[in-house]
């Protein structure tokens, strides 16, 4: 039996009996390489950036996380154990036209960022439980932006599947390169996540 008809009689048999596929598969053969990591593009050709939309919220109406969502988000950092209050920035591009964004940086599994962005990380499970992925085989393509609070200006940062699985470490440094980026261009002013702040593509 070869290997890719076992890992068929697994996937088949986890779905009969209901449990969650942790461990993901590599890329199938004949699917698209991953694109080589680049930096972002920058200066006058490229254009603009694009920006999110701040969050204004209605008072004559109850708070709902779509309807009516706060205008801040509190984050808690537990390195200072301070709470942190950031502005709702929301990106309404689907994530197709959003790795198509002028300014988009590629990036490669191993980045480390030299800030500590852990207060806005999600950790065993958190990005599947937040975004209702079931298998981590089916995303090929995840994207983060990070968010200049002040002006709303969009800093994304996207990464293709490799050969080694999808986990919630791999997608948190995404988040970190493009906080990173924001950071290197604020001026001072505050960065974090955009709402929601990583996209999934499937293969």
């Amino acid at each position: 039996m070869t290997s890719t008809n076992r890992f068929a009689r697994l996937l088949a048999l986890a779905v009969m009996i209901g449990s969650p596929i942790v461990h993901a598969r590599p890329a199938p053969h004949g699917g698209a390489p991953a694109r080589a990591p680049s930096p972002p593009r920058t200066g006058p050709a490229v254009g603009p950036r694009s920006f999110g939309v701040h969050v204004v919220p209605h008072p004559d109406r109850p708070m709902h996380p779509k309807e009516n969502p706060p205008h801040t988000v509190i984050v808690h950092d537990r390195r200072t154990n301070r709470d942190e209050r950031h502005y709702a920035i929301v990106d309404h591009r689907p994530p197709y036209v959003i790795d198509h964004d002028a300014h988009l940086r590629i990036t490669a599994r191993g980045y480390h960022s030299r800030y500590n962005w852990e207060r806005f990380h999600r950790e065993r499970g958190g990005w599947w439980s937040r975004w209702g992925i079931v298998s981590w085989d089916i995303v090929g393509t995840v994207t983060c932006e990070a968010v200049n609070e002040t002006t709303g200006a969009l800093y994304p940062v996207s990464e293709d599947r490799d050969r080694y699985a999808w986990d919630d470490a791999a997608v948190n440094a995404i988040l970190d390169q493009a906080l990173d980026d924001c950071v290197a261009e604020a001026n001072g002013a505050v960065c974090g996540p955009v709402m929601p702040a990583c996209t999934f593509q499937p293969y």
